[in-house]
């Protein structure tokens, strides 16, 4: 069942026990501002829907499913074996087998039975090219995981741990109700993840091969952070025909501190400034280093090399499954028929599989159930920053007689003259 805005826990309607989201990945439960989601919580995983038919796996349970989980239909459904391509490239070298098989029986009808059996057991050249096809492609695959796995926690988390860490200062400096603190301190927390989200759509910008394709990807529709309330119609206008979007937030960052600097609204103004400044430029790099890493692609004639001597080693396979089918009409070697017929079957689906799942994951920001989700960064960064917020507005040690947290003086920046500029005997 699903997971709405007021709670974390979800009642099962199969049984008595309950499923468990943690809060900060709770949906906001105010209707006019994000974000807004269906979670979905079950006892294999937890789904974000968000909308326009995409859903998102926030996580599952491992422990299940290296037990009997790998059975689940909720598994199943969301590999690669759901997908129509699989099975029907299983069927196209069945039926090219089937087709070997044919012609093999045909020659082979007036042969000895020495010939049969001799073809039965020498066509082995799959057996070589199983195992240049798995060395090169594996190799292939685990500079992918590793280019997926920095991605994640290096880059992509340093500008999250950016976000919470100005927003933390932000809910120091500014712990009051009013609404200049509140504005002050939510613009801030709005910026962050704004820049996160256009992140995302610039991400997707990379991998989309016309108009139409980027407007079903949203990579040029501002529409849904207009309505999650992230962008403001003028700032909207401000980013149109703006390339690497997501990095000019923090040129609005960095100059909004400046401007409370020279506004006397925050304490050590030359140093918060610096400090804000190097947040800003940290940020940045983040986001440049993530699209750096998403534009470019392993060389062509090496992703070609693989891909070619791995289906060169499915169809081989699927010949020397024909020709052992055929043969077998002479000669009654079972046998080999059905550990031709198991991996025949078996071999393209993983083969074609690492080739889908290396495609899948370099670039994450896309909309595959496995795919990194924003509401859920989007949860996660609003909740913990709010979470901040509050606790900055009502620390423990304050009391009915003193309930105003603490808050350090702003400052003017100190402006020296320097004398050499006048001419004092001018007059």
């Amino acid at each position: 069942l699903g997971v709405g805005a007021g709670g974390a826990r979800s009642a099962l309607a199969s049984d008595a026990t309950e499923c468990y989201a943690p809060l900060t990945d709770m949906p906001s439960s105010d209707p006019n501002i994000g974000p807004h989601f269906r979670y979905e919580v079950n006892e294999m995983m937890r789904v974000v829907y968000e909308g326009n038919g995409v859903r998102k796996i926030a996580r599952y349970r491992e422990k299940k499913l290296v037990r009997s989980g790998w059975l689940s239909r909720r598994i199943w459904h969301t590999t690669y074996l759901a997908s129509g391509y699989c099975w029907v490239q299983i069927l196209l070298l069945w039926l090219a087998a089937g087709l070997v098989a044919v012609v093999v029986y045909s020659i082979l009808f007036s042969v000895n039975d020495k010939t049969v059996e001799s073809l039965q057991t020498g066509l082995r050249i799959s057996d070589t090219l199983r195992t240049l096809a798995a060395f090169i492609l594996g190799f292939y695959l685990e500079k992918t995981i590793n280019i997926w796995w920095t991605l994640r926690h290096d880059t992509l988390q340093q500008l999250m741990n950016i976000v919470d860490n100005m927003c933390l200062r932000m809910a120091i400096y500014f712990p009051g109700n009013s609404y200049d603190d509140r504005h002050a301190r939510e613009t801030i927390m709005r910026y962050g993840i704004l820049s996160l989200a256009l992140l995302f759509k610039d991400a997707r910008e990379v991998d989309v091969w016309s108009k139409e394709e980027a407007e079903r990807a949203g990579a040029l529709n501002m529409k849904d952070l207009l309505e999650e309330r992230l962008l403001t119609k003028r700032e909207a206008r401000l980013l149109e025909n703006v390339p690497a979007k997501s990095q000019m937030c923090w040129v609005w960052i960095s100059s909004l501190f400046t401007k409370w600097c020279l506004d006397g609204r925050l304490p050590d103004p030359v140093g918060n400034q610096n400090m804000f400044l190097e947040y800003s430029e940290q940020a940045r790099n983040a986001i440049s280093t993530i699209l750096a890493q998403l534009n470019m692609q392993f060389p062509l004639s090496y992703s070609h090399l693989i891909v070619f001597f791995s289906k060169l080693y499915m169809i081989i396979l699927s010949v020397e499954a024909g020709v052992t089918f055929g043969s077998s009409l002479h000669h009654t070697n079972y046998a080999d028929v059905i550990s031709k017929c198991f991996i025949l079957t078996i071999a393209p689906i993983l083969y074609q599989g690492l080739l889908e799942i290396k495609e899948h994951i370099s670039n994450p920001f896309r909309d595959d159930i496995t795919d990194y989700s924003f509401k859920m960064f989007h949860a996660r960064l609003r909740n913990e920053c709010t979470a901040f917020f509050k606790c900055a507005m009502d620390p423990p040690y304050t009391s009915l007689e003193d309930p105003e947290p603490a808050v350090l003086p702003p400052q003017f920046i100190e402006r020296q003259v320097n004398t050499a500029m006048y001419d004092f005997d001018a007059r």
